[in-house]
């Protein structure tokens, strides 16, 4: 039985401090293979020695004669220089020639290496993977002309599949490269970097996705778990910008971590003001990692507010816990209300009049007479209750004493017209004590009358919601035992997800209701649809599918924006995607292509694959597309891709619009249905909060040029016909970000209130943190118990060749005692 089967370890020399070679000394005999991290390689393709020296005399030379088992393999890096890379892979100037034969030169240099370790980053597209493959076979077949016994090993960036990189590097492709190496060290540190959110290093998903996929491709034997033993320290009191930094994540190593656990750094240079805290971390049991908040005073995750309203709503996702608005409602505001008046009970009525339950719908020379008294002469808000339940359905006329006023909405992108909203009838009108008449009467048959209120003041705005926190500061004890609290008082910092704008929502459809396509809101021009569902309860999973032409039941659509996520199931073929009137937009899987059409015309195309999916995957894990249009007036824009990339820009002519939904050739499956304003947006930006020492501030909102704001909405409008990223200069992080307060001189002991209110749609109000105006932080770093586990998963789990660790003299010292002699 080989006990050290699936436990190598493998390091590297990078650090060159006190603590590596401490780890040399005492557990060299722990380790199986060292990447001598001493070279560099220029974009000429000529290497240098840079590093750690290995010289003769060297100070690593004595481990290397004290511990013959390791495998010394040369290292030689390009720092993550695109341009290099670049250079090796197209042989610029014969760059690749001569990396090869630089590399024969140190082998001969250091006869006494066991080989090389060859890592080059920062590579790019799915283009260039074949280049890319074909340049680490001749390192790979150049190495072993050189000498069949030197070994070569490759640091991979991690991927999840092909194409599957976070960080780009989709030029690797895992099972291409398996040949052309002994073994491979896959670099799955680095999801949280100096610059990203605050996480975990190494976080689960990632790990998961990884080396699910690398058993699958490459020889497992041949593969090396890679794990960080350092972690990172996010400044989140400021800004990096008012902080002076390009980044606000410092690197730690385990002791560096150890240090701010035990109070002996601080945020103002090591020194007062600010007290010396010592603090414990808190174990996140998923990811299997440690983390801390140095100098925070009080924490809490956005579901912990101790209010909030409707529509904010609590959701988790990767185990955070937010709140979030999809969608606005109506606030309204009653004061004195003198009258409410249901609509289902008018005094009298003439023509079409279909009477129910508290409404009433108007149908041919439908009228509606309600008669209301107040006691009181004075001056009121009047304010009535209507829904235009589709978008023909969208006038009426009422008046109040014979003053006549026109109800009607021509905008498609706003849905809670079509529920019931309150808008006013007579605002600071005079009433006479006594009776009074509301007459409804018909503009366009089939809008709804609700009621009416009579108040002294009457108001209403989109909404959605506001949270409430509760925020308590209390001291803490310093190193010397003392109660200590901030120099200066506090800053509050929130943690937000926010997103970039999409087109102003008309119509969003997961065929998750109740009732999924009623009749009354769609119609089938041709074939046959129908609608799968997972469940029936709590709107499960559910999915479109037929062939045919199936439509909103609304033929007056023109610039619209229209999306759909698609699958093409076992057999599937032809074209399959969203329509109006005789414009066609969809993915055609004969062609391998993205397509947009006008009749039979084909008008521009885009290349990209689309796979069909198996009959046991359809419902559970589908292979799904995105594809969508945007029409203004005479140009379409193509876009694909879960990023919505545009993909190409045609124009048209004789276009009149009409009806617009989902077209397949053939059986197709659709999970969305999303139908847009193809001119506003609504952005996902901006939010409002009311401090904690009674302050203002507003966040979020980004300037634009060439639109016009509804502010009462809070959309913006273009006046140019371009991309919506052009008229901004700023960027949207898809990652949380941190929005910060001012100066709050408040104090510890006492509790404190800060509001919540976001004025857009789809931000995630994630965690909150009070915390010492002169800094505080998210610590994560890699301890002991962190190690030992992926290790384990390394070898019973994925049953890989072992972990390796970046890098030697940055871990917690005590992994060694628990990793295994491997002589």
């Amino acid at each position: 039985m080989d006990t050290l089967k699936g436990k190598q370890i493998m390091v590297w020399t990078f650090m060159g401090n006190t603590r590596m070679y401490q780890a040399l000394r005492d557990y060299g005999d722990r380790i199986s293979q060292i990447g001598l991290f001493s070279f560099k390689v220029r974009a000429t393709g000529e290497i240098y020695e840079s590093g750690v020296s290995i010289a003769e005399g060297s100070t690593m030379r004595t481990y290397i004669r004290k511990w013959p088992h390791i495998r010394w393999l040369l290292t030689v890096a390009n720092d993550g220089t695109n341009s290099i890379f670049k250079a090796l892979r197209e042989n610029t100037d014969g760059a690749q020639d001569m990396f090869l034969s630089e590399l024969v030169w140190i082998m001969e240099k250091y006869p006494w290496c066991d080989g090389v370790d060859i890592d080059l980053e920062k590579g790019d597209d799915y283009s260039t993977a074949a280049k890319s493959t074909a340049m680490f076979r001749n390192i790979y077949n150049t190495v072993k002309s050189y000498n069949p016994a030197k070994l070569m090993n490759i640091c991979l960036p991690g991927m999840d599949s092909i194409n599957g990189s976070v960080g780009g590097e989709n030029w690797c492709v895992y099972g291409d490269l398996d040949n052309y190496c002994d073994t491979a060290s896959i670099m799955s540190y680095g999801m949280a970097w100096a610059g990203s959110a605050p996480g975990p290093v190494s976080p689960r998903s990632w790990l998961e996705g990884i080396y699910n996929y690398a058993v699958k491709v490459m020889n497992p034997d041949k593969v090396f778990l890679g794990m960080p033993a350092y972690g990172w320290n996010w400044r989140i009191h400021d800004t990096p910008k008012n902080m002076g930094v390009t980044y606000r994540g410092t690197s730690n190593t385990y002791y560096a971590a150890q240090l701010w656990m035990t109070g002996g750094y601080n945020f103002t240079d090591d020194k007062p003001p600010q007290p010396f805290i010592p603090i414990v971390a808190y174990w996140d049991d998923y990811d299997k990692v440690p983390w801390a908040l140095p100098h925070v005073y009080d924490y809490m995750e956005g579901r912990d507010a101790v209010s909030y309203d409707y529509p904010l709503l609590s959701g988790t996702y990767n185990r955070r816990h937010y709140l979030t608005a999809y969608g606005k409602e109506q606030k309204t505001e009653f004061d004195g209300i003198v009258v409410d008046r249901n609509g289902g009970n008018p005094d009298s009525y003439s023509g079409i009049v279909s009477v129910s339950e508290g409404m009433v719908t108007m149908g041919d020379n439908g009228s509606a007479v309600y008669r209301f008294s107040v006691s009181t002469a004075g001056t009121y808000d009047v304010a009535v209750r209507l829904c235009f339940p589709f978008w023909d359905k969208n006038g009426i006329y009422i008046s109040i004493d014979g003053g006549r006023k026109h109800f009607t909405e021509s905008r498609l992108w706003w849905p809670y017209w079509r529920t019931t909203f309150w808008s006013a009838l007579a605002e600071g009108i005079s009433l006479s004590a006594g009776t009074h008449t509301i007459t409804v009467s018909v503009d366009v048959k089939g809008v709804q009358f609700y009621g009416f209120r009579v108040c002294s003041a009457f108001s209403e705005e989109p909404s959605a919601g506001s949270a409430t926190y509760t925020l308590a500061p209390r001291k803490f004890k310093d190193v010397d035992g003392n109660m200590a609290q901030p120099d200066r008082g506090f800053k509050l910092t929130l943690e937000m997800l926010r997103r970039k704008p999409d087109s102003a929502l008309i119509w969003y459809e997961d065929f998750r209701d109740e009732n999924p396509l009623p009749e009354s809101y769609w119609t089938t021009l041709s074939g046959k649809w129908e609608v799968w569902r997972e469940g029936y309860e709590n709107r499960p999973y559910s999915q479109l599918e037929g062939s045919g032409q199936l439509a909103w039941k609304y033929s007056g659509f023109s610039d619209i924006h229209l999306r759909a996520r698609l699958a093409f199931p076992a057999g599937g073929s032809g074209k399959a995607g969203v329509f109006c009137g005789d414009v066609f937009c969809c993915l055609n899987y004969d062609t391998q292509r993205v397509e947009l059409y006008k009749g039979s015309t084909l008008l521009g195309s885009y290349s990209q694959t689309i796979s069909r999916t198996a009959n046991a995957d359809l419902r559970g894990n589908p292979a799904m597309y995105t594809v969508e249009m945007r029409i203004r007036g005479n140009r379409v824009r193509v876009y694909s891709g879960a990023s919505y990339a545009l993909r190409f820009t045609a124009s048209i002519s004789g276009f009149s619009g009409g009806y617009a939904g989902y077209r397949s050739d053939n059986r197709t499956v659709c999970e969305l249905m999303r139908l847009g304003d193809s001119w506003t947006y609504e952005p996902y930006e901006r939010f409002d909060v009311r401090m904690p020492d009674g302050s203002f501030k507003s966040f979020g909102r980004i300037s634009r040029s060439n639109v016009a704001w509804d502010e009462e909405f809070q959309v913006f409008t273009l006046t140019a016909d371009v991309e919506e990223s052009a008229t901004r200069s700023e960027d949207i992080s898809m990652d949380y970000d941190f929005f910060h307060s001012d100066l709050m001189e408040i104090s510890c002991g006492n509790n404190y209130t800060a509001e919540v209110t976001p004025r857009d749609i789809n931000i995630w109000i994630s965690r909150l943190f009070l915390g010492d105006a002169d800094g505080f932080s998210i610590l994560y770093y890699q301890d002991v118990d962190s190690l030992v586990y992926w290790a384990n998963q390394a070898a019973y789990r994925w049953k890989l060749r072992g972990m390796c660790m970046w890098s030697l003299g940055q871990e917690d010292m005590r992994i060694w005692e628990w990793l295994p002699k491997q002589i």
